[in-house]
């Protein structure tokens, strides 16, 4: 039997007192009493519930460590009832799995399955990858911004403010990795000028155009466009790499991304991009609004995924594709090799790997991308398909 809406949203407020850690004695009671008499299915909807609750919210980390104990307790009371033969409720390792994301999501951590083993608890950094630990960092706001004279301008070296003018147009940096396009009215402005912004590995920024639409991009990515939009009968950018967009509303001017082997327009909307050279597929999900790509129309909650000259439109997962927008890596349904290129372009690492390596290694999970790469190595190799040696910059994936 679900749980009774009356009775989810009060468990919902508890349970967001315990991520801030201000729950009082009578709350943890009344969690820790309905903690030992939740059935399977109950159990499961409150916490898939509250694990996207939290990602929402962006809340990683609490004080209170009591929902966690008892998430643990509940575990470890099942095992052992297990091992008796008198455990009466149908505890399954898909609960198992629920129950350790809510607690590793929670407490910020990172957590792995395979078919077979189960969820793993936090492991120690095996001593052949710790090193990365004092030389590799996660990435940060770094950028490039080249000018339409040619000038090219370190954006972490820069002071915050004023970068140039061009056209009529302010170009400036904020304290939070952020360029901003400011447009004066009574200026000359020349919409051929065209600005390029381009992220290394282990780097990422923001833009704010001069129309009012923002781009997010993720690492390694070049994103070039006009200085001034004022007036082109289209808001045409170039994209090589990730890119998260929000479009500010103009049905006069669509607003049209090319990247490789495709043109997306749209009129005002939000969508992530992933085109990489690297990748077999240019990937285009749409959150809010309706963009059409190439020939394809895309609703919300759909991703259309170019192969070659093939396009297809399927449902997408809204959350696995803009996870590093929102600061973390989600390793679901993609392949090993895929996941390991998300992980080269964020900590500018190059992986390598062993001949004869069997690479089927099933990844489900989460992990901040201002952890250590030491972190998440070791949890990979909790999978037992494959470990890790750390080499400089160098990650050689063996057997």
């Amino acid at each position: 039997m679900c749980i009774k809406q009356m009775e989810k949203e009060q468990l919902y407020e508890i349970l967001k007192r315990f991520a801030a850690g201000n729950t009082s004695d009578a709350e943890r009671q009344q969690f820790n009493t309905w903690l030992k008499t939740a059935s399977d299915e109950e159990y499961n909807e409150l916490m898939v519930s509250y694990y996207a609750l939290l990602s929402d919210a962006g809340i990683y980390e609490s004080t209170d460590t009591l929902l966690f104990k008892k998430i643990e307790d509940k575990i470890d009371d099942y095992e052992s009832r297990q091992k008796m033969g008198t455990y009466k409720i149908n505890f399954s390792f898909k609960h198992l799995s629920i129950a350790a994301a809510i607690f590793l999501v929670v407490a910020g951590s990172l957590f792995f399955y395979t078919k077979y083993t189960g969820p793993f608890a936090n492991p120690g950094i095996d001593k052949n990858i710790e090193l990365a630990d004092r030389q590799i960092k996660p990435g940060y706001n770094k950028a490039y911004l080249t000018l339409a004279n040619g000038k090219r301008i370190s954006l972490t070296d820069a002071a915050n403010g004023e970068l140039a003018r061009e056209a009529g147009v302010e170009i400036s940096k904020t304290a939070n990795g952020q360029i901003i396009y400011k447009i004066f009215n009574n200026a000359h402005h020349n919409e051929e000028l065209i600005n390029t912004i381009e992220t290394p590995r282990g780097g990422q920024y923001q833009v704010l155009l001069p129309d009012g639409s923002k781009v997010w991009l993720n690492a390694a990515s070049k994103f070039s466009y006009p200085v001034s939009f004022k007036n082109n009968k289209e808001r045409m950018v170039t994209l090589n790499g990730e890119a998260y967009f929000e479009v500010a509303k103009d049905k006069q001017h669509p607003f049209i991304v090319k990247s490789e082997g495709q043109e997306v327009a749209v009129l005002g909307t939000h969508f992530n991009i992933n085109s990489y050279t690297d990748e077999d597929a240019t990937k285009t999900t749409l959150l809010e609004g309706s963009v059409k790509v190439n020939d394809a129309m895309l609703k919300p909650g759909q991703q259309s995924v170019l192969s070659g000259k093939k396009i297809k439109v399927l449902p997408a997962d809204i959350e696995s594709s803009v996870a590093w927008k929102n600061g973390d890596f989600i390793f679901k349904g993609e392949d090993f090799r895929t996941n390991m290129r998300k992980i080269a372009r964020w900590y500018d690492v190059d992986i390598e790997y062993e001949p004869g390596l069997n690479e089927h290694v099933e990844l489900g999970g989460w992990v901040s991308r201002s952890s250590k790469l030491s972190e998440v190595l070791s949890r990979i190799e909790l999978a037992g398909s494959v470990h890790f040696k750390v080499e400089g910059r160098r990650v050689l994936v063996t057997k």
